[in-house]
């Protein structure tokens, strides 16, 4: 696929480099606080996975192909090394990314995720939902919001879900691509790595204390593939860490970047 990734930018170029990357049904926006707070010391992209946003649409997708895109898109758009920073699915996506390019990479840093299978109909009646939900019939973001609630209570899930539903001259549509997300489920849930991937510079892994995505039983995990991986946890969030205590997410980025210049 030769069409470009959208993505957002912050700070100057010529400053150091840091690429965002996004969880499942997520976007680059986000990452826009944080890529704000970065922007006076920091050259930020934010870029949105392939099947959502504003990216390109396929009929179905891996890890394996995210990640080359990904890295089409690194290629053309950074110069020099930069870190890699990518949350839950975004995470698996720079984990493959930095074990494929590691020559690439000033820092790699994962959010909430590990190296490892993860149960595919976890996100089955979060996508089927979403797709049940009869566009045509919509008048308002609220009505959207009324006929999700019984299948997803959570009322801040709705609303970071419901940011991927978009209205133009009365005609209402999803900007993830949920039908080839719902396909490749399986392929998204799975280990990113192979047996042997390793990435041996410098690491960052940030869990949410509240999170069970990333769990101690899973650090062996990640130091066989991530030798020099420092592990970091934030006892007051849970899986969107970034989100629920940005402070505390800033501090440990911004320590680890430094140690990087």
């Amino acid at each position: 696929m030769n069409e470009p990734l959208y993505f957002e930018e912050f700070g100057q170029r010529g400053s150091p480099q840091i690429v965002f990357l996004h969880g499942l049904l997520g976007s680059s926006r986000n990452w826009r606080s944080i890529g704000k707070a970065l922007s006076e010391r920091y050259h930020v992209y934010a870029i949105d996975l392939p099947e959502h946003g504003n990216s390109p649409h396929a009929q179905e997708t891996s890890l394996v192909k995210m990640a080359g895109q990904v890295g089409q898109w690194l290629v053309r758009n950074t110069s020099g090394k930069y870190t890699l920073c990518g949350h839950s699915l975004g995470g698996k996506v720079a984990m493959l990314h930095a074990c494929n390019h590691p020559q690439d990479l000033q820092g790699l840093v994962v959010v909430d995720i590990a190296p490892r299978d993860y149960p595919p109909e976890h996100h089955l009646p979060t996508l089927d939902a979403l797709l049940g939900l009869d566009l045509s019939s919509l008048l308002s973001r609220k009505q959207a919001d009324e006929a999700l609630t019984e299948k997803i209570p959570n009322w801040a899930f709705r609303q970071f879900l419901l940011t991927n539903l978009t209205e133009e001259n009365g005609v209402w549509q999803w900007r993830a691509n949920l039908s080839a997300l719902r396909q490749s489920i399986a392929k998204l849930s799975c280990n990113p790595l192979q047996d042997g991937d390793r990435f041996e510079g410098e690491s960052l892994f940030i869990r949410g204390g509240k999170s069970g995505y990333l769990r101690s039983e899973h650090f062996s995990l990640v130091l066989d593939a991530f030798p020099r991986a420092d592990m970091v946890t934030l006892p007051e969030a849970g899986h969107d860490v970034h989100v629920e205590d940005k402070t505390g997410f800033l501090l440990q980025l911004e320590e680890f970047l430094g140690r990087l210049a």
